[in-house]
C-alpha cells in the first residue's frame, strides 16, 4: 500500500460494517494511488505544517477540516464517504434548511400540535445540505501521567438541491449569507433530489447506508432534523406525532438493545448543566474545558483529520475552517476575579447570550461567544474567591484566638470588643489582598476577537461541533466503556418543556407500512454485515495460531 493511501483501519469493536469496509478500502486504494501522483509544480505535497493542521495538540483544537461533496466530485468522494461511515464508531448529523416556518404551533404544549407545525416545515421546506462527521475511536488511554481518548475524524458537507418545488426563508437565507453560505455554489453545484423518487436517489442511499451501519448518531436539537430526513431522505412523514416516534425508534436500537441516539443539547441541559446549551456555546465550551484537562493531566479528547484527501485527487474538496481559540486564552494560568462594572457587562447581547443568535440587523452590542465564556468563568472565580476568602478569614481567625489566648473569663466585654475590633482587622487585610490581584476588564476590545468560528453555521462544521460537544461530555463513560452512557441514549431536550423526548417502541401502536417494508431490508443488510464480520474474525484467528 502506497503513502498517503492509508484509509482509515477498523479499530472501532467488531460490528457488521466494518468487513465491508475492508473489501471497498482495498478496490478504492489502487484508485487513490493511481491519482496520487503529484504534478510537476508539487502543489499537492504539503508541508509539515499542513499536516499539522490536521490534527489537534495538546487538546489544542485549531482547524475543522472539510471535505464538500456536491454533483461535480461526487463520482471521485462518494467511495470515500462510504468507507468513513462504514469505520466509524459513531456518526454526527446535522442540516442546512431553506426555512423553519415559525408558527405558534413550535412551542406547543402538546407533542401532537408541535409535530403537525413541523412535519408541514418539513414537507414544504427543502435540505440546503447535509453535514457528516464520522468519528473513528483509535485509542483509550489511561496512564499515571496522561488520560486520553484519540478519534480520527472525517468532516463532509454535502450540498443538495431539491428538484420539486419549495418555499424559501429570507430571514433564513440572510442568516446563512452572513455565515458565508455560498448560494451560488449550491445552485450550481448541488446534488439533486426528488423525496417522491426511491429508485437512483442519493440521497436516500446516503442514509439508508447510514442506517445500515449500526452505530451511534449525535444531533443538536435533533427533533427537526429528524423530521426533515424521514420526509427527504426516507419515506412520507407518518400523520400522528406518536407514529413517527414508533418508526424512528427502531433506526435508533442497535444490536443488543443498546440506544443509538445522543442528542447534545439534551446532554448539555440534563447531564452537565451548562448555563446555555446552543451549538456554539455548547461546543465551544468543550473545546476550552478540553485544553485546560489536558493541560492539568486530565482526561481530554484528541482529534487527528485524516490526511488521505490532501495527498490524493481529493485535495481540490479539502476545506480547512477555522476554530482556533483566542490568542489570550491560557489554560494553565490560574483565574483571577476581574472588577466588571455594570456598562461592561451589558455590552454583551443578551438575546445571543440566551439563544445563540439576534434577529436585530443592526445590533450595537457584542456577539461573541468568548466574550460570553470569559464573564462566565470571571463569575465563578469571584465565586471561589469569597469562599476562599471566607475560608482564610476563618482560620486565621482561629490562629489569633488560640495565640492570644484569652483566658480571662472575668473580662468578657473588653474579649468581645477585642475580637471585634481583630475580625476587622484580618478582613481588612484579606480585603487589600484580594484587590491588588484584580485587573480590569476592558470589554471594547473584546469586539477586535475574531470570529470564534470562521464559517460557522455551514453543515459539516456544525455536525463536527455537535460530535465532538458529545465525546468531551461523555468522555469518561467512553475511557470506562468505550461507549456512550446508554442512560443519556434516545433522549431529545425539547424548547419549552421540562422534561425530554424519550424515543422509544410503544405496544399499542402499529409502525407504519412502508416504514416497516424498508426496514425489513435493513435489518437483513445489518444482518449480513455481521454474519461477514464473524467470518472474517473467525478466518484471522484461525490464521493466527501457530
Amino acid at each position: 500500500m502506497c503513502k498517503g493511501c492509508d484509509v482509515p483501519l477498523v479499530t472501532r469493536p467488531v460490528t457488521s460494517s466494518s468487513v465491508t469496509a475492508r473489501c471497498l478500502r482495498m478496490v478504492i486504494s489502487k484508485d487513490i494511488c493511481k491519482a496520487a501522483q503529484c504534478p510537476a509544480d508539487n502543489t499537492c505535497s504539503l508541508t509539515s505544517l499542513s499536516r499539522n493542521s490536521f490534527r489537534s495538540r495538546k487538546g489544542y483544537l485549531s482547524n475543522i477540516v472539510v471535505i464538500e461533496v456536491n454533483k461535480e466530485n461526487l463520482n471521485i468522494t462518494w467511495p470515500y464517504l462510504l468507507v468513513s461511515i462504514r469505520n466509524a464508531s459513531f456518526i454526527s448529523l446535522d442540516l442546512e434548511l431553506s426555512g423553519l416556518g415559525m408558527q405558534k404551533g413550535w412551542l406547543s404544549k402538546s407533542l401532537e400540535e408541535r409535530y403537525n407545525v413541523i412535519r408541514q416545515s418539513a414537507q414544504t421546506r427543502s435540505v440546503l445540505s447535509v453535514g457528516i462527521a464520522t468519528f473513528q475511536l483509535v485509542r483509550r488511554k489511561e496512564t499515571n501521567t496522561k488520560k486520553k481518548l484519540k478519534y480520527k475524524c472525517q468532516v463532509f458537507n454535502i450540498l443538495t438541491l431539491c428538484t420539486v418545488p419549495f418555499i424559501v426563508e429570507a430571514d433564513g437565507f440572510q442568516f446563512l449569507s452572513k455565515h458565508k453560505f455560498d448560494f451560488n455554489r449550491w445552485i450550481n453545484l448541488g446534488i439533486p433530489y426528488d423525496s417522491d423518487t426511491e429508485k437512483g436517489n442519493t440521497m436516500k442511499t446516503l442514509w439508508h447506508e447510514v442506517l445500515c451501519a449500526a452505530v451511534p448518531i449525535t444531533l443538536h436539537n435533533g427533533l427537526i432534523d429528524l423530521t426533515f430526513i424521514y420526509q427527504h431522505f426516507y419515506s412520507v412523514l407518518p400523520k400522528t406525532f406518536s407514529e413517527f416516534i414508533v418508526n424512528v425508534s427502531d433506526w435508533f436500537l442497535l444490536p443488543g438493545d443498546i440506544p443509538g441516539l445522543f442528542d447534545s443539547k439534551y446532554i448539555a441541559e440534563y447531564v452537565t448543566r451548562f448555563k446555555a446549551s446552543f451549538l456554539e456555546y455548547v461546543f465551544r465550551k468543550c473545546q476550552r474545558e478540553n485544553v485546560i484537562e489536558q493541560a492539568h493531566n486530565r482526561l481530554y479528547v484528541s482529534i487527528e483529520f485524516d490526511f488521505t484527501p490532501a495527498e490524493t485527487h481529493l485535495k481540490n474538496t479539502v476545506d480547512i475552517v477555522n476554530c482556533k481559540l483566542p490568542d489570550d486564552f491560557d489554560a494553565s494560568a490560574s483565574v483571577e476575579p476581574c472588577s466588571i462594572s455594570d456598562k461592561q457587562k451589558n455590552s454583551l447581547c443578551r438575546r445571543y447570550s440566551n439563544y445563540g443568535f439576534c434577529r436585530s440587523k443592526d445590533c450595537s452590542y457584542i456577539h461573541d461567544v468568548d466574550v460570553l465564556l470569559n464573564l462566565e468563568e470571571q463569575k465563578q472565580a469571584r465565586i471561589r474567591e469569597r469562599r476562599k476568602r471566607r475560608y482564610d478569614y476563618q482560620s486565621k481567625l482561629s490562629e489569633s484566638a488560640s495565640t492570644d489566648g484569652w483566658s480571662d473569663r472575668g473580662s468578657v466585654s473588653s474579649n468581645a470588643e477585642g475580637r471585634t475590633a481583630m475580625k476587622d482587622l484580618i478582613l481588612m487585610n484579606i480585603l487589600k489582598q484580594e484587590e491588588v490581584k484584580k485587573t480590569s476588564v476592558n470589554l471594547s476590545e473584546a469586539t477586535n476577537l475574531s470570529q470564534s468560528i470562521t464559517g460557522s453555521h455551514r453543515a459539516g462544521v456544525d455536525s463536527f461541533m455537535t460530535g465532538f460537544a458529545v465525546v468531551f461530555m461523555q468522555r469518561m463513560n467512553l475511557l470506562r466503556t468505550g461507549n456512550f452512557d446508554p442512560k443519556c441514549g434516545n433522549r431529545m431536550a425539547l424548547s419549552g418543556k421540562m422534561t425530554p423526548l424519550v424515543i422509544r417502541k410503544s405496544d399499542y401502536i402499529k409502525a407504519a407500512d412502508d416504514h416497516a417494508a424498508k426496514w425489513i431490508a435493513i435489518e437483513r443488510e445489518r444482518n449480513r454485515r455481521a454474519q461477514l464480520e464473524v467470518q472474517v474474525v473467525t478466518k484471522d484467528r484461525f490464521c493466527s495460531d501457530p
